[in-house]
């Protein structure tokens, strides 16, 4: 008996839009191969970046076909386009395209796996009767009921067209038992899940209890989607291949921070900027004034981000004046704002590094207009602060000095974002929006990975293939409207990369330009992407002017010519 298995997905935005509201589809594709590194379950070795060979009954791409003479060799169906080697998928994400499956799939490959299913769970946070109503306040208002019709949709969009070796993916909604911080309640839920239900794979988890949930899985050698957001990459790293990110790792992010810092400091002198002076800060006192850094970060209890913060502090090559974290609590959060504030303004800092949730800086802009302190305003990768619809609920005084990196899309309108083309190229323009407007992003991101991975695995599925399948798929995008999406050895981070999104874009805050946020909602206050929005990764960074409005755009009306997709002809569908 599994008593809290629910089919009600309750607080559909609680958690997980703390996560990642305005995600990014993440099922990728193209023609690319290669490497020979043969190993699924280490850490990436100097010298062998690239796609590993295929093992076993892995399939062969297209384009690995193409590339040795064999593509007659293979019956490649009619949802392949030969001229990309992709799938007919009016997305740039679309998966490469592998020889359509006849013969035995092998059966009970691995646990949750059958001659014709593959059992999954779809963990489902308990509700936060505060946070849902913070949230909705924000404009999100996405019922549980849509956001099961979303998933459900989505669902059915990404398995009719991957190649799933004549298995179904069958879903198990699981209730979680307690708060999102409840680590005892974690470890029972995955107890439970492991021992009783027994999937393949689970979708989503407990988004505060330190890794609990999906550490416990790892333990039992069940895949994790959406797990490991707010997790440093060691524990990533000692639990591989079972944690999976859909965005980046703290440790990611800060990666990106430092090649950006760097070329910011190599370039300054070519670009007559004095790197060193807080000339961004609302305080004219502070213009003329070597930066002094403080960090303001997440943390949870007990902290798991030490290591990494010593480690980090240790790289940079700005010495960090102060370093403070806070707890997710919105019954202290406020309190804690006004304390950090105090402190940060008593040591005059002019320049204030935020790494964390969207609410934390509703608290922290207001207490720093009260207490009458304006420094310059420093966001890194920080889940949804980089959103629109969260900017314009931080006080303007403050934000007006806000910059920093996005792994964010630039911002489009919603009917060209990946997601909604796909659902409204399958259902129609009748049954379009997807019913959760608010989230629909979000909810394509685990079920489109997750389906990447069985049709790269090939028949006999196991975390292993499905993780080597994920490798194997070349990086796909970096476009300013589609973030570069990868996973595995392509070299981009020091370790394997269980995380998808590469690369970022620099920002900053313009209070005074009007347009839509990401919810559709016309205002006034928008997020200004420089040098016409393009993105950088390690290996190529980038160093453009800010708080000038030249080359920089708010929105794409129309897509850049390197993000469209091809558009393909609406298929038929049964059922």
């Amino acid at each position: 008996m599994v008593p809290r298995r629910s089919n009600r997905w309750v607080g559909p935005v609680v958690v997980a839009a703390l996560v990642l509201l305005v995600g990014v589809a993440v099922f990728t594709g193209g023609k690319g191969g290669g490497g020979s590194d043969s190993k699924t379950t280490t850490t990436r070795a100097s010298g062998s970046e690239g796609a590993p060979e295929p093992t076993g009954r892995m399939p062969i791409t297209y384009a690995e076909a193409e590339a040795q003479g064999r593509v007659d060799e293979f019956d490649w169906g009619g949802r392949c386009d030969t001229e990309t080697g992709r799938l007919k998928l009016p997305s740039i994400y679309a998966p490469p395209c592998v020889p359509v499956f006849e013969g035995d799939n092998g059966g009970a490959t691995y646990q949750g796996v059958t001659e014709d299913t593959i059992k999954i769970v779809r963990y489902v946070p308990q509700e936060n009767a505060n946070l849902q109503a913070l949230i909705a306040s924000f404009g999100v208002r996405d019922t549980a009921e849509q956001v099961k019709e979303t998933f459900d949709g989505y669902l059915e969009i990404y398995q009719s067209l991957f190649e799933t070796y004549g298995r179904r993916v069958e879903v198990v909604d699981f209730q979680g038992s307690g708060q999102a911080d409840d680590e005892v309640a974690s470890r029972a839920d995955a107890v439970e899940i492991a021992e009783e239900i027994k999937p393949f794979a689970v979708l989503g988890a407990p988004a505060l209890d330190r890794g609990v949930f999906a550490q416990e899985l790892a333990r039992r050698k069940i895949v994790c989607i959406g797990c490991g957001t707010a997790l440093p990459e060691s524990v990533i790293q000692d639990n591989q291949p079972y944690i999976w990110v859909t965005g980046q790792t703290p440790d990611q992010f800060l990666e990106l921070l430092y090649v950006w810092l760097r070329e910011v400091d190599r370039r300054g002198p070519e670009l007559g900027v004095d790197t060193e002076k807080a000339i961004f800060a609302g305080d004219e006192r502070f213009h003329d004034r070597k930066r002094k850094v403080g960090v303001i970060h997440f943390e949870q209890d007990p902290p798991i981000f030490t290591e990494l913060a010593e480690r980090e502090t240790g790289r940079s090559r700005r010495d960090i004046a102060l370093r403070e974290t806070y707890l997710f609590d919105l019954a202290t959060m406020p309190d804690r704002a006004t304390e950090l504030i105090a402190k940060m303004k008593s040591q005059e800092i002019t320049t204030i590094v935020f790494i964390g949730d969207p609410i934390m800086p509703t608290y922290l802009t207001q207490a720093a207009t009260k207490q009458e302190y304006f420094p310059e305003w420093v966001i890194v990768g920080g889940v949804l602060v980089d959103t629109n619809v969260m900017g314009r609920v931080y006080d303007q005084k403050q934000w007006r000095h806000a910059f920093g990196l996005s792994l964010l899309p630039a911002k489009t309108p919603r009917e060209l974002t990946p997601a909604w083309r796909v659902w409204e190229w399958w259902f129609g323009k009748e049954k379009t929006p997807p019913p959760a407007q608010g989230t629909f992003q979000l909810v394509a991101n685990e079920p489109a990975q997750l389906l990447l991975g069985i049709h790269m695995a090939g028949p006999d599925l196991t975390p292993d293939t499905f993780a080597r399948g994920l490798f194997r798929v070349p990086p796909t995008g970096g476009g300013p409207t589609a973030p570069q999406i990868s996973y595995g050895d392509w070299g981009f981070f020091p370790q394997r990369d269980f995380a998808g999104i590469d690369d970022a874009t620099v920002i900053w805050w313009d209070p005074d330009a009007e347009g839509e946020n990401e919810l559709g909602v016309k205002g006034k206050g928008m997020w200004r992407y420089a040098d016409e929005g393009r993105r950088f990764t390690t290996k190529k960074p980038i160093a453009p002017i800010l708080f000038e409005r030249e080359g920089t755009r708010t929105i794409f009306e129309e897509l850049p010519a390197g993000d469209r997709p091809r558009d393909y002809p609406r298929p038929a569908r049964t059922g």
